[in-house]
């Protein structure tokens, strides 16, 4: 059975590996083209395509799955499979008429999480858990009936790019599942439950402000580990701009106001009340600067214990 493959960020990596260690023929690797990223600019391809460079894997970049001669080129493939992992762009009505089978790998518990931001939002929730779903692909983003799901608990302390990495990593396994499923003749889909859908909607730049005033230690600590390494979270401190790295949660009370700087931890974190509970912060960043630990930042700027530091 021929397999084509559509991908872009390192999630779609080890579902990249596991269409190619199911014994089936991978026909085409499919990527986004290189981008323009960071203040100068510079071109970066997309990891995949990155990773089929090293391993000397022929990928190509279609700018647009809309022109004829993409659908004239996949069709002359006679693929049996479309594999979608982390593509990032929908594929057109008359490219899934190809193949018999469309498979995509969705990091979320399906209907839970439809949408751009699924690995993120759970840890924004608080979820204690989530998985990776393979599903059909349907007309409606994300809604396909399901070929198999399967569960990983959420550790309390990671963030969205550790979760991603693991969920990626158990993806190869359920994906060569499935494959085999394929291969077999008993691949069977459930229907998703409409009434149970929740969405992942895109983040934004905007959607990383913090709040000591009107957030709770709990939220703010869900906030910086949810948006780590992007959008990011970041905060007003004295008026400058920073970006929250890495916190924590200590077992500490206060009756201080939202905002005051408790102490500087000898570890290199700073303590800071909030509306409800206290904030550890240990690693930031201030714009246009280099990641420091937050005791650093807090000497640097001569900060003091009771200083009311933020908003």
């Amino acid at each position: 059975m021929k397999i084509v493959f559509f991908g872009s960020d390192a999630f779609s990596i080890k579902a990249l590996e596991a269409c190619l260690h199911s014994g089936m023929e991978l026909v085409r690797i499919v990527t986004t083209p290189a981008k323009q990223k960071g203040r100068g600019l510079k071109l970066e391809s997309s990891k995949v395509f990155d990773y089929c460079q090293t391993k000397n894997l022929p990928a190509i970049e279609y700018a647009s799955l809309r022109e004829p001669k993409v659908g004239q080129e996949l069709l002359s493939l006679r693929p049996d499979i479309f594999v979608v992992a982390s593509y990032g762009k929908l594929i057109p009505n008359n490219l899934l008429e190809i193949p018999k089978y469309h498979l995509n790998v969705h990091p979320s518990l399906l209907p839970k999480y439809r949408g751009s931001a699924p690995i993120h939002w759970p840890i924004l929730n608080g979820d204690t858990e989530t998985g990776v779903s393979i599903i059909d692909i349907a007309e409606k983003v994300d809604a396909g009936d399901i070929y198999c799901q399967e569960r990983i608990a959420i550790d309390p302390r990671t963030d969205s790019e550790q979760l991603a990495s693991e969920l990626a990593r158990f993806s190869y396994g359920i994906l060569k599942k499935v494959l085999m499923q394929v291969k077999e003749g008993k691949l069977q889909g459930i229907p998703q439950n409409e009434a149970e859908a929740t969405l992942a909607p895109q983040l934004s730049k905007q959607d990383g402000e913090l709040s000591f005033t009107t957030m709770t230690a709990v939220e703010m600590d869900r906030k910086v580990r949810g948006l780590q390494p992007w959008p990011g979270a970041y905060c007003f401190v004295k008026n400058e701009r920073v970006a929250l790295v890495k916190t924590d949660l200590p077992a500490v009370a206060t009756s201080e106001k939202p905002g005051a700087l408790l102490s500087i931890q000898k570890e290199g974190g700073i303590r800071v009340t909030t509306r409800e509970g206290v904030l550890e912060i240990l690693q930031v960043k201030p714009e246009g600067k280099k990641s420091m630990t937050a005791a650093d930042f807090a000497r640097g700027r001569r900060l003091q214990s009771n200083d009311i530091i933020a908003a």
